[in-house]
């Protein structure tokens, strides 16, 4: 996309890049501030993301190419926390988990209570199937916005217990 007039964008051709990088991980990984805005493709059944330290702006979408059937997990930085609403919808019935919701004051008052999301496809509790996608933004220098809807092979999904404690 170039710039149809001189000048009317100082940012130009930088505007075709941003939310293009695509992070393609089967290993565990420590992602950077840099990698910032990236789509991180999981292809690995059990593995941990770890997140840089929360920096207001920083933002990841994380994306399940494989199902978490070994159990996979998304960490924060050392003293930061996850806060914001996680859903459950069951695969084989018309079923829906009832959503962990966290609020930012909840979280930030006890960030090691909040530091770790959990993933594995076919529990009642969690999900982390195959086109799964969490979003994650981080809102200031402690606290990372969590937006996600999971699915998972059980039937009777429950009470969603996905962000908890390393």
């Amino acid at each position: 996309m170039a710039n149809p007039l001189y000048g009317q964008n100082k940012a130009d051709n930088e505007l075709d890049k941003v939310g293009s990088k695509v992070i393609v991980m089967a290993d565990d990984t420590t992602l950077t501030a840099s990698d910032s805005g990236a789509t991180v493709l999981v292809n690995a059944a059990a593995i941990s993301v770890t997140l840089p330290a929360a920096k207001a702006g920083l933002s990841f979408k994380v994306i399940f190419g494989i199902a978490t059937t070994a159990g996979a997990d998304i960490l924060t930085a050392s003293g930061d926390c996850f806060f914001g609403i996680v859903r459950l919808t069951s695969t084989t019935a018309d079923q829906m988990g009832v959503p962990q919701i966290i609020t930012h004051a909840t979280a930030i008052a006890a960030p090691g209570s909040y530091d770790t999301m959990d993933f594995v496809a076919a529990t009642a509790t969690i999900g982390g199937s195959a086109g799964d996608a969490v979003e994650l933004v981080a809102v200031d220098d402690i606290a990372w916005h969590v937006n996600t809807t999971l699915t998972t092979s059980n039937a009777n999904p429950g009470t969603v217990a996905v962000i908890i404690a390393s």
